[in-house]
Order: structure tokens, then C-alpha cells, then sequence
């Protein structure tokens, strides 16, 4: 990574201003495709770059959309239980930002418009439910994303001069597999002046992948197969432990 940041550097550093005034931002990761098997703890892709105007950036991570469920705890009689669900429909499933701004001071406008800030995304709730409660579930599923560090805090860009910067984006092993987008923006003056989308691919490889696969295309087969397993693991540990530990 510090080889490819170095080219970038070198090649930027020859590029004359009127290059630069053509491309309001340029940009480029040092991977785009992460492979998950059984032995993944994660990965590190470095995204660096140059502005060429004048501008703040924000960077923005976003997973593929997926299907939540939210259950609320709920307390009777000093005991706590499953209480009120609600399904919440095409949400990012891993999201992270990174901005130039001093404590995100830009319009609510324009950030509301981009999905920029956990605040800003949109919640689609399906069912009936008060505007307080969905919100008291909103807080909820992006406290659990957060300890699960797939809603990670927003952090600073790293500037290494007034033009180049340079960020380092952490994916936790629990990432979902799909296709990430990383959405590049500069803003001035509360004007999106320009915007780049980069693709990280998320891949599944090695015998997990298989199992999964077989899960999604035959999961009426793979259930049945799931529940002999359990019976027979069940019966040779009965077996087992009354052959040589019952007696």
C-alpha cells in the first residue's frame, strides 16, 4: 500500500495546474475486491487522492442494502422478553464516513439529499407504528451496528498537503459479502461540485462459500440435511457418553 500511495505522489507531483483545474477530484484505492474465508479477521483498503477545487470532502462507505428485523425489550415483572418487532427494509448493512468538516458543518439540506451521517439515512419501516417508536427502533439497530463496528464513528481525512489526502477504510470480519460503494464528494459552499463511486467487491471463497451457495439455491435440502446432522451428532454424544462415562 505504501508503494502504490508513493506512484500516486510521484505521479500527481508532475501534474501541471491546469490538469489539476480539470479534475476537480482525483482518486484510487489500493484494492477493489476483498475475499472472505474461514480464516478472515478483516481487511484494510487504502483510498487516496487529490482535489483539484476548492471544497470540502466527505467520504462515504456503503454496504449492500439488506432486510432488518428489530425486536424491543421490553420488562414485566422483573423479567425481560421479546416485546414489539418491526421490519426495517433496504438499509445499508455496513456504512462508514469520513469528512473535511469542522463537526459536520454543512447544511442539513444537502446532507439529508446525500444520506451523509447515520442520522441522515432513510429508515423504511413496514407496518404500523408512531413516529416516536420508530424512532426509539432507528437509535436501537444503529447502536447494535455501531457495537458491531459495521456503523463505525465518523472520522478525519488525512491531508498531506492542500490538495492530497489520503484515508484508510477497515472492514471488520462480519462484513456481509456483495458489492461496497465508496462515494467520494466535494462540497462547496453547500454546493455538490463533484462526485466519484468506487466499487469494492466482497467475495466469499473456499468451502464456506460453497456451504452458503447450497444454503441460498437449495434451502429446502439443506434444512433437511441440517436436521439429520443435528439428530446424528445428538445420538453419538448420547452414545457416547453412556459407553464410556454413564457407567
Amino acid at each position: 500500500m505504501r508503494i502504490l500511495f508513493a506512484v500516486f505522489l510521484l505521479i500527481t507531483s508532475f501534474l501541471d495546474l491546469s490538469t489539476a483545474n480539470a479534475s476537480p477530484i482525483i482518486s484510487g484505492i489500493s484494492t477493489n475486491e476483498i475475499n472472505i474465508d474461514t480464516n478472515f479477521r478483516g481487511a484494510d483498503i487504502l483510498l487516496f487522492g487529490a482535489k483539484g477545487y476548492t471544497g470540502n470532502i466527505v467520504i462515504a462507505v456503503r454496504g449492500p442494502k439488506k432486510n432488518f428485523m428489530i425486536t424491543k425489550k421490553e420488562r414485566f415483572l422483573g423479567i425481560w422478553h421479546n416485546g414489539e418487532r418491526i421490519k426495517v427494509k433496504d438499509l445499508y448493512s455496513y456504512y462508514s464516513l469520513f469528512s473535511t468538516f469542522s463537526d459536520n458543518a454543512a447544511s442539513a439540506e444537502i446532507l439529508s439529499m446525500l444520506e451523509l451521517g447515520k442520522s441522515n439515512l432513510k429508515f423504511n419501516f413496514s407496518g404500523e407504528a408512531t413516529d416516536s417508536k420508530k424512532n426509539d427502533f432507528q437509535i436501537q439497530l444503529i447502536d447494535k451496528f455501531e457495537k458491531s463496528k459495521l456503523y463505525p464513528t465518523t472520522s478525519k481525512i488525512d491531508f498531506l498537503d492542500e490538495t492530497l489526502f489520503k484515508v484508510m477504510l477497515h472492514f471488520p470480519k462480519n462484513i456481509s459479502r456483495g458489492i461496497y460503494t465508496v462515494e467520494i464528494y466535494l462540497i462547496n459552499e453547500d454546493n455538490l461540485t463533484s462526485f466519484q463511486s468506487i466499487p469494492i467487491y466482497v467475495n466469499q471463497v473456499g468451502l464456506s462459500a460453497r456451504i452458503l451457495d447450497f444454503a441460498y439455491q437449495e434451502s429446502f435440502l439443506y434444512g433437511i440435511i441440517t436436521v439429520i446432522l443435528a439428530l446424528v451428532v445428538g445420538w453419538l454424544a448420547n452414545y457416547l457418553f453412556i459407553r464410556f462415562i454413564g457407567k
